[in-house]
């Protein structure tokens, strides 16, 4: 495949007073535009992709990253990129989701490739010729974009796959045809409706033979009810719109509540959000919800004065993380930014010994980062522990050559020879 590599730019102002464009340094990237050469598609493609970036010089090379593809990526790969970002984010102690790279894959004809049998949409006769194009779809991604992202990036086999609307019809292709390639399945407000419901239909009687129990599917629905339209007259709508979405989509739901199908499935109804404000909220919950086991909230216990005399924490982190490791397939470790946020956070809550030994996991998790010695060092400096200090931040000099480092002892020697 031919690759060219584009700077994706989102301009953090958009205009001056004056009306004229932000100047360049005021610009931020937050990943890149692809374009592939696909030979199963016959045409080049574009994809969007967000790589996390790590804070103060940690968490810069984490290895074994979840990939999550976005279906519908012109409108759905920025928020889908800002739920991730701060749902994994170090610097505020955010560890509810694991960091994850975001590939959006934008549509050049979303009646055929999002479809995935023959069909009409919208009353029009001519869309049959153009529907039915899912399948081949997904190959291209399972064949040719995933292959690519996971030769380009630090990934792990760990994946999601989002669709919105006829998005979400294509990830339940994906759940019934290609479940090697992905973990996770979020469906959000489905165009059921689609060829008269047949496409539902087949869904819900594979979904009756299927074993699934390790696949993870997260539904979604909207209200677009009309205000005229009460809840006990929906049924007997004849509405395009009605049919499209929120009637198949209400008849799903009841076949969940029957408990029929050998799948872990979440879904959630939103009577206060419709079908174009639904996927900002839907992939919010649906992330929390299929990582529930990720978060470590218990860390926050030892803040508290009845934990003032436990000393588990570290213990507790590493079982915990052996739980997250057995159930995504990989090991996974905690952010370096993660823990070194606690570190400083629970010191002036009288804890400085669990404080250092956060520092300290740190470095054992670490222990070719030479910024992981220094927060250590820098944590004994403020404290008047030079001696202790200087070991470190001669350590992390040995990993990286760093004038300002080599100053730092130089003082610090000096500091302790004059008393």
């Amino acid at each position: 495949m031919k690759i060219i590599e584009i700077v994706f730019i989102i301009i953090i102002y958009n205009l001056t007073l004056s009306g004229q464009s932000t100047p360049p340094q005021n610009q931020i990237s937050i990943g890149e535009i692809i374009k592939i050469k696909s030979e199963i598609l016959n045409e080049e493609r574009e994809i969007f992709v967000y790589q996390p970036q790590g804070f103060w010089g940690m968490d810069e090379q984490i290895k074994n990253l979840p990939v999550i593809y976005v279906l519908d990526g012109e409108s759905q790969f920025l928020q889908t990129v800002s739920t991730v970002d701060y749902l994994s984010a170090a610097p505020y102690g955010n560890d509810v989701i694991p960091r994850s790279i975001v590939v959006g894959i934008p549509n050049t004809n979303r009646d055929r490739d999002l479809t995935p049998i023959k069909g009409i949409l919208g009353n029009d006769s001519t869309t049959l010729k153009i529907t039915g194009g899912g399948p081949n779809f997904l190959n291209f991604i399972c064949e040719e974009i995933i292959p690519y992202i996971d030769s380009s990036f630090n990934t792990s086999a760990h994946r999601t796959i989002i669709g919105h609307s006829l998005g979400g019809l294509l990830a339940f292709e994906a759940l019934l045809r290609k479940r090697d390639y992905f973990d996770n399945y979020i469906c959000i407000d489905p165009a059921f409706g689609f060829a008269n419901e047949k496409y539902m239909i087949e869904v819900m009687d594979s979904l009756k033979h299927a074993d699934l129990k390790s696949e993870n599917l997260y539904f979604t629905a909207a209200n677009n009810r009309p205000s005229f339209l009460s809840e006990e007259e929906l049924f007997n709508d004849e509405s395009d719109f009605m049919s499209i979405c929120d009637i198949p989509n209400k008849k799903f739901i009841t076949s969940l509540d029957s408990n029929q199908y050998q799948i872990n499935i979440n879904y959630k109804y939103y009577p206060d959000e419709n079908h174009f404000s639904v996927p900002y909220r839907s992939t919010y919950d649906a992330l929390k919800k299929i990582y529930h086991y990720y978060s470590f909230p218990e860390i926050l216990d030892y803040y508290h004065p009845k934990y003032k005399n436990k000393t588990d924490l570290i213990e507790r982190l590493e079982r915990h993380y052996k739980v997250i490791s057995s159930k995504m397939g990989y090991e996974a470790i905690p952010m370096e930014g993660y823990i070194n946020s606690f570190a400083f956070g629970i010191a002036p809550s009288g804890r400085e010994d669990l404080a250092i030994a956060l520092f300290e996991y740190n470095i054992k998790l670490n222990p070719s980062n030479p910024i992981v010695y220094n927060n250590l060092a820098y944590f004994y400096k403020s404290k008047g522990k030079y001696s202790k200090a200087i070991e470190l931040f001669k350590q992390s000099h040995k990993l990286l050559e760093d004038f300002i480092i080599l100053t730092m002892i130089n003082e610090l020697e000096v500091e302790i020879s004059g008393k």
